[in-house]
């Protein structure tokens, strides 16, 4: 089960395996993004996973800060430099959710399928993500 939506400037409290999500939000409402099958309402940038959230919660934000961390935030932070997202949503947070793995090597389990049930949903992986895990696997 998902957790709460959270701003990503709040500590995760939890160091271990996960799969978590990010979303755009604006002025405290999430922003939907347009896709190839339709609309995502909760505005989802990035499915990811990780061995430890909260680090890769703070390198999230160093990527979006400085473009010296994680990819999808250092995408994130050129995007915001170089194109109009910045005048777009001008009072633009992040909020991260996640799924505590069981065990290690699991997060690779539940990412992929993930990613893949937004592929399903809307014909395309969410903006951030760079690659569909086990792209020609099992759907």
């Amino acid at each position: 089960m998902w957790s709460a939506w959270t701003k990503l400037e709040q500590t995760a409290n939890y160091n271990g395996p996960a799969v978590y999500k990010v979303r755009l939000c604006c002025s405290g409402t999430r922003v939907l993004i347009n896709r190839f099958l339709g609309s995502d309402e909760d505005g989802l940038l990035c499915i990811g996973k990780t061995s430890n959230l909260e680090r890769r919660r703070k390198d999230f934000i160093n990527g979006i800060t400085s473009e010296n961390g994680h990819s999808e935030g250092n995408l994130l932070c050129i995007l915001v430099e170089k194109t109009s997202l910045s005048t777009k949503y001008p009072n633009r947070e992040y909020e991260y959710s996640y799924i505590k793995a069981k065990s290690n090597g699991e997060e690779d389990t539940l990412e992929e399928k993930h990613i893949k049930a937004y592929v399903k949903q809307f014909g395309e992986a969410p903006p951030l993500n760079s690659s569909i895990p086990n792209r020609y696997g099992d759907w």
